[in-house]
């Protein structure tokens, strides 16, 4: 399971710093399915959920290093929304504990599906090739809201919540997609900090497998930073949009599985 989980977390960490996710879109749908397609085990939603929500928070961290230098973080965006973001992710993250596995699953799934029908109306919209926030709706309300609502749903599935945040602050903020790469994976950091406190408090969480997927995220996140800031906004639009079609069928096939 070690192993397994190690090298999954180069894949999560990879796609947290080159998308502005915090990987959870890729490594929740990942960690129910491999272990237990390789045969070394399986993992309920309620334990992937805490281990998502650690691993979420070290790439997160690593990756925002490299877009801070990158100057690709808005501060009053951030902190307008990523407060209420961590705030309300801290609450829901230990109320997930009286939640049913397959309850989370499904929050998760629904939270996908928002993702990928928003990812769709956004690539009908021109692209956004510019590099600062000039022409952005700066509003607290709307940023506010943003952060409760993924907050929120990213607490109790053990999210970043990165996944959703881009493609709802691209439409709603009217963001540069490089700029919201940046300023999203920061307030996926405070979501995700604020949201793995609440793990650990309701005795969620399991250290010794956690480490492992931060062992291997935490560099991978860096590399995906770098390459990030080398590609076209168009290019990464199109490649999130791939990710979270690719999740959404996976998970949605589990839930209606298991009905």
């Amino acid at each position: 399971m070690i192993i397994t989980l190690f090298f999954l977390g180069i894949i999560g960490g990879f796609l947290s710093g080159l998308l502005g996710l915090g990987g959870a879109i890729i490594m929740i749908p990942l960690m129910l399915f491999i272990p237990k397609l390789t045969g070394v085990g399986e993992l309920s939603m309620k334990t992937v959920s805490a281990l998502s929500m650690m691993q979420v928070l070290a790439s997160a961290s690593s990756g925002m290093i490299i877009h801070n230098k990158n100057n690709y973080i808005d501060k009053n965006i951030l902190l307008s929304l990523g407060i209420p973001m961590g705030a309300f992710s801290l609450l829901f993250s230990y109320l997930s504990k009286f939640f049913p596995n397959r309850g989370i699953m499904l929050c998760f799934g629904i939270m996908v599906l928002a993702a990928l029908i928003m990812m769709f109306i956004q690539t009908m919209q021109p692209d956004q090739e510019r590099e600062s926030a000039d022409g952005a709706i700066y509003s607290k309300k709307i940023s506010m809201v943003i952060g409760i609502v993924i907050g929120s749903i990213s607490g109790l599935v053990g999210a970043g919540g990165g996944f959703i945040l881009v493609p709802a602050m691209i439409i709603f903020l009217k963001m540069p997609v490089k700029l919201t790469i940046g300023t999203s994976l920061a307030a996926v950091f405070i979501g995700a900090l604020m949201g793995a406190i609440g793990k650990i408090l309701s005795m969620q969480a399991d250290f010794f497998l956690a480490a492992a997927l931060i062992a291997s995220s935490v560099p991978a996140a860096q590399v995906g930073a770098r390459i990030s800031k080398t590609m076209s906004n168009a290019s990464l639009r199109y490649f999130l949009l791939a990710i979270i079609l690719i999740s959404s069928i996976q998970i949605w096939s589990t839930i209606l599985r298991h009905q």
